[in-house]
């Protein structure tokens, strides 16, 4: 998956977005079981999120009815002309972080973990509740843009790439990017993140802190 952020070329504000999250504690986390296991996958300056296939496709009606057999779901999201594109221009990338005219949400099926165009130092696993794992499902649905019939709406399709681009709600900009949807989707699943991570690092850096906190004692 492709990132609008990798085109961010404005060094300033990478001291900005840098966030300064602490260090969560136990107390920080739910207390409940967490039967649930989501991934935050970094590629570059772009952050994703892989889940059990079948476990969110039980959950998702939207998704279950254009996926089904996967052993893991990849989800993204940026821009909508830039993200669906297989080759965009730098035109497109500077469109979209100060005139984007919508957001997109790429899901695709995946066979590994990490999925392919990862490795494992780009995967970090997070445990959720049962609770915030419905919480985390409603936010994906959430985020998929419908007709007036109730229908998603699709974009268009990658040479090469089966996966589905759907117009997604919202509005990206540099300052509501790939990295701070999946924040929002970490902060619906009960996860002690901050809101203002707006680069890759920051996110995979407090996923990984979570991670940590979460790992049973040796």
């Amino acid at each position: 998956m492709r990132s609008i952020i990798r085109q961010f070329f404005i060094p300033t504000f990478l001291i900005l977005l840098a966030g300064c999250a602490s260090v969560p504690s136990r107390a920080d986390l739910p207390s409940e079981r967490t039967p649930h296991t989501v991934y935050v996958v970094q590629y570059g300056w772009h952050t994703a999120l892989l889940f059990d296939g079948a476990d969110i496709l039980a959950r998702s009606a939207k998704l279950r009815a254009d996926f089904s057999g996967h052993k893991y779901m990849i989800v993204g999201w940026g821009d909508g002309e830039y993200f669906v594109m297989e080759h965009p221009p730098w035109s497109k990338a500077v469109k979209a972080l100060v005139a984007s005219d919508y957001p997109a949400l790429q899901v695709g099926g995946r066979d590994t973990n990490p999925p392919l165009g990862a490795q494992a130092r780009d995967t970090v696993k997070l445990a959720i509740t049962e609770r915030g794992y419905q919480k985390l499902v409603e936010y994906i649905d959430r985020s998929i843009a419908t007709a007036p019939d109730g229908k998603p709406i699709y974009l268009g399709k990658q040479e090469h790439n089966p996966d589905r681009f759907y117009q997604a709600t919202g509005s990206y900009s540099v300052f509501n990017n790939c990295n701070s949807w999946v924040v929002g989707a970490l902060q619906a699943a009960e996860m002690p993140i901050s809101s203002f991570n707006l680069t890759a690092r920051s996110v995979f850096e407090q996923a990984e802190r979570i991670s940590k906190v979460q790992a049973p004692p040796p």
